[in-house]
């Protein structure tokens, strides 16, 4: 990456793994992106009801509630953060990975080539869904209305 290019975002790494999460966070932060760390799964919603985040990077296997768990309730609470799943598991059951907001996985351990162009795909499909919602948003009128409602004066 060019030190002109400008990155934005924030990203959520999630592993109960200290070593892991440690060297997560420092490589999203090396590549310019704000980044916030959890160890557990409820950690990581209770960070989600703060900060608005782009892209959570989430192990699969954690104790308590699991990866899986996590990802239905990022699409209930959070449902435009794009989300990476993080697996020691060379295949991941296409159950999983095609749950809608699942944006790709990466296999343990990685690099940070895999790394930075997963969470490049997450970035873009966070855009890419906040622009769907804008546009599926009714635009308030001046005169009150909502456009494409008919207003009745009686």
């Amino acid at each position: 990456m060019e030190l002109s290019e400008q990155v934005s975002g924030t990203i959520l790494v999630v592993d109960d793994d200290d070593g892991v999460r440690t060297v997560l966070t420092r490589w999203v932060a090396d590549m310019g992106y704000a980044v916030q760390a959890a160890d557990s799964a409820e950690k990581a919603l209770e960070i989600m009801r703060d900060i608005e985040v782009d892209v959570a990077l989430c192990d699969v296997r954690m104790p308590g509630h699991d990866g899986i768990w996590l990802i239905d309730q990022m699409r209930r609470l959070h449902p435009a953060t794009a989300i990476v799943l993080a697996t020691g598991l060379l295949e991941m059951d296409p159950m999983v990975t095609l749950r809608p907001g699942v944006v790709g996985y990466i296999v343990k351990p990685f690099d940070r080539e895999s790394l930075t162009e997963v969470v490049r795909r997450g970035i873009a499909e966070r855009r890419r869904l906040q622009t769907e919602h804008h546009a599926r948003r009714p635009l308030m009128l001046p005169s009150g209305a909502l456009e494409g409602h008919v207003v009745s004066r009686g």
